[in-house]
């Protein structure tokens, strides 16, 4: 059992369990006497464990910060009790069920997975039963965590093939629709530029037609991958779908993306597509892009609309060509 145990409480519980908790296996014990310090140490270094002495008043809502934080809702929230005994009319007398079972309930509320009620370590009733069953504890815990970290890896993974286009393995439309406003939403609140650029293979369906879709998927791959191999660190490209591609050109106003419409145009035009030993495809693509102005709406349809709009020109005016929003071409012509 190797793990790393973050204790919260005075200096007398940490002490005391300290030496406990690294007898029982390979953990690695650190410990802070507030909550509040302990939400730092969980944030520059996370533990699997966290044991927190019961009678401070902020246990709770420590295990609700833990849960209400993705990167660490898998801590496994522990608070233990070392008081055997309630004071009443000056004489001590032992805890009652009912007692116990309230603070157990209170606890699991306040969002821990388990309370613990334990002879304090220093005492003559603490022995190989209260060890046992700290270490059980431990053990259950560290299961717990292990389950909660596979699950989010797998769900990570799951995600990240739901945003990848299996073919050209682009991000695809699903990852666009996503990243399209938080951009548009960064761009503006850096008072940057944001260009996005619409390409589309021509007369893709010809190809298909003469050699096969298996040819067609092939050219599609290939040039994503051109795609992919001619933009810049901070673009951002996708399969948009069928042979339809976008880009979004990060920090790019609209003279720029221009440019990088028909150096991409040309990359595509002037070299042929080996798609095997035998055949070799010239391929052309048709350019639309337009550029965020500020009546732009935040999730960036309107953007996208016009970029789709000027492809549509593009087409229109005889393919293998980068058509922009007017005012940039009067500009170019000038």
């Amino acid at each position: 059992m190797s793990a790393s145990v973050l204790l919260v409480g005075k200096d007398n519980f940490t002490d005391s369990f300290k030496p406990q908790l690294s007898a029982i296996a390979e953990l690695t014990v650190t410990s802070v006497m507030t909550p509040e310090l302990a939400q730092a140490a969980l944030q520059a270094q996370s533990s699997e464990i966290v044991l927190m002495e019961a009678n401070h008043p902020d246990n709770g809502p420590l295990c609700q910060w833990i849960r209400q934080n993705r990167q660490l809702a898998w801590v496994y929230c522990i608070i233990l009790s070392t008081d055997e005994a309630v004071n009443k009319s000056d004489e001590l007398v032992p805890h009652q069920p009912r007692e116990l079972n309230q603070q157990w309930a209170e606890a699991l509320e306040a969002g821990a997975d388990a309370y613990l009620q334990l002879s304090h370590p220093q005492s003559a009733d603490w022995g190989i039963a209260q060890a046992n069953l700290l270490r059980a504890q431990l053990r259950a815990g560290l299961r717990r965590v292990k389950v909660a970290r596979d699950l989010t890896r797998a769900n990570e993974l799951l995600s990240a093939i739901a945003l990848v286009d299996p073919l050209t393995q682009l991000s695809n439309r699903r990852a666009f629709d996503w990243e399209l406003p938080r951009l548009v939403k960064a761009t503006r609140s850096h008072h940057s530029n944001l260009s996005l650029m619409m390409v589309d293979i021509d007369y893709f369906k010809v190809v298909n037609d003469t050699y096969g879709h298996l040819v067609g998927d092939r050219a599609l791959h290939l040039v994503a991958d051109r795609l992919r191999h001619n933009t810049r660190f901070s673009d951002t490209p996708f399969r948009y779908g069928g042979e339809e591609f976008v880009v979004l050109l990060s920090h790019t106003n609209a003279a720029e993306a221009l440019a990088i419409g028909k150096r991409f145009c040309q990359l595509i035009g002037n070299q042929p597509f080996q798609i095997n030993d035998t055949l070799s495809l010239d391929l052309t693509v048709s350019i639309g892009i337009a550029s965020l102005e500020p009546e732009d709406d935040p999730k960036g349809l309107s953007l996208l609309d016009r970029a789709d709009h000027n492809l549509l020109r593009a087409k229109e005016h005889g393919r293998n060509q980068v058509v922009t929003d007017p005012a940039v071409e009067e500009a170019e012509l000038s």
